[in-house]
């Protein structure tokens, strides 16, 4: 494509690709000069030039000598973000055309509704998924460390899944990433909002998050959908932003009405009911969260036009999504969890502490140095109500500093129920020597994560459920040695 095609009045110069990372190869490249948090891309562009850059897009003043030095065409623009979205549109010839975008928001959650559309989708057409849980559609799956990618990470996946002749997509967001404008080149159908962390303090709520959350639905378009959970704190400070909007919860004024849970070992039994009419919802899904996520997924699909009837059938059979109350064992009642948020925790000790009989609840639990005293307090506080064995370890840690957290926990332990481990796959191991068949054995805080926050950066990681699996998997050898 040529540059004259993207920029009015811009030579006829042959543009191969677009680059937002300095790094690597750039051949006849347009570099954008984003500021992030960390890096910020005027600081590059030496850089970028070096690597192949022919046109430079910049917002800051760049001084003449430093244009002199590198020979590249620099555009100035106002906001680099906003023109890398216009551009890239352009670059990729309009990818959003064609394709349904499902997005899904909230402080949790948003994995999990994903997966869900996205396993409905994929029984009845095409759906490729893009999330913390990597990339995936057809039969390719990508890592990926973020659960919201860049905006032209965003548009080149989007133009390659719609060259794959896919009809739908689902990814994720949290308001962080809104804010920073990664979604803004994706022109979503549905948006689902599912929850806000409660352990946010009010202040923080009232004059940043949901300030941020709003200025992004202001900039969705009349046709897009919103899907908003009316019993969460969030439906009252964001509904005004659009007039196309439903609701779905336990609250007698939701379109969709939830009633009538009961909740087990095996799953969960519900009805939902809209415009007068109840419709029976069962599923082997586990905890109240699993039971918003999957109504969040019912209504929006069924407000995509597909029947209640087909959606609640499709979704008796649904599988856990990696890492959110999920099973490690048939043998042994394991469960890992991504779970960050006290609410979250309450939940899942809530859960081991009401299906166990006669039973041990153990507790593989997170702690961060970056916690403050009243998080530490109240977290001490639900894990001793629920648990009789608290293991304590490292979620993300400055190096050296682990030990020291879980000091900092002790002094909010009254029933001397806690142990403490540096290590977490050792703790997970700890727990598997100390559980028994008919105890129930709850690991918090990293699911299928693939790496820790350490001191210096990311750290690889296996992940809870590959230590777990691990873990059971010897003992259970070596109990059959032994018979």
């Amino acid at each position: 494509m040529l540059l004259s095609e993207l920029f009015k009045g811009a030579p006829d110069l042959e543009v191969e690709q677009l680059s937002v990372d300095s790094r690597f190869p750039m051949k006849n490249a347009i570099f954008f000069c984003l500021n992030g948090i960390k890096y910020d891309g005027h600081n590059y562009i030496k850089e970028a030039i070096g690597n192949g850059a022919k046109v430079i897009v910049y917002s800051k003043e760049i001084p003449i000598e430093q244009k002199s030095q590198n020979r590249a065409i620099y555009i100035k623009v106002p906001n680099v973000n906003n023109m890398l979205t216009e551009i890239g549109n352009r670059f990729f010839q309009d990818p959003n055309h064609g394709i349904d975008k499902y997005v899904a928001c909230g402080s949790y959650g948003k994995s999990s509704v994903t997966t869900f559309i996205n396993y409905f989708l994929n029984t009845c057409s095409s759906c490729a998924y893009v999330g913390i849980l990597g990339i995936n559609y057809e039969k390719r799956h990508l890592r990926s460390s973020f659960s919201t990618l860049n905006i032209l990470d965003n548009l080149r996946i989007l133009d390659t899944i719609k060259k794959a002749g896919i009809s739908s997509v689902t990814f994720e967001a949290d308001v962080r990433s809104l804010n920073l404008q990664k979604l803004d080149a994706i022109i979503p159908d549905y948006f689902i909002y599912t929850c806000t962390n409660s352990d946010y303090s009010s202040d923080y709520l009232n004059n940043q998050y949901f300030v941020q959350l709003r200025r992004y639905l202001y900039t969705l378009e009349d046709s897009c959908k919103l899907i908003l959970n009316i019993d969460d704190i969030s439906f009252k400070q964001i509904y005004d932003c659009v007039n196309n909007y439903v609701t779905y919860g336990y609250s007698n004024l939701a379109t969709y009405h939830i009633r009538d849970v009961v909740m087990n070992r095996n799953g969960i039994e519900y009805k939902l009911k809209y415009q007068d009419e109840l419709y029976p919802v069962r599923c082997r899904l586990q905890g109240i969260s699993s039971l918003y996520n999957l109504t969040a997924a019912i209504v929006t699909l069924h407000q995509k036009g597909y029947a209640l009837e087909q959606i609640i059938e499709t979704f008796k059979d649904v599988p856990d999504v990696d890492g959110v109350m999920e099973r490690v064992d048939d043998e042994y009642d394991i469960i890992v969890d991504s779970a960050y948020d006290l609410s979250s925790i309450q939940e899942i000790c809530n859960y081991a502490k009401t299906v166990r009989h006669k039973k041990k609840a153990i507790g593989v639990i997170s702690v961060n140095y970056s916690d403050g005293e009243k998080r530490l307090e109240k977290m001490m506080q639900i894990c001793e109500d629920a648990l009789d064995v608290i293991i304590l370890t490292e979620n993300e840690s400055a190096e050296g500093a682990v030990s020291d957290i879980l000091e900092r926990c002790d002094k909010y332990l009254t029933h001397h129920n806690a142990v403490y481990s540096t290590m977490r796959s050792m703790a997970i191991e700890n727990a598997i020597e100390l559980m028994n068949k008919d105890d129930i054995l709850i690991i918090i805080g990293k699911g299928n994560e693939k790496f820790l926050e350490m001191g210096l950066g990311k750290e690889y990681y296996h992940g809870d459920k590959y230590y777990a699996q691990k873990y059971i998997n010897e003992r259970r050898r070596e109990e059959n040695e032994t018979v």
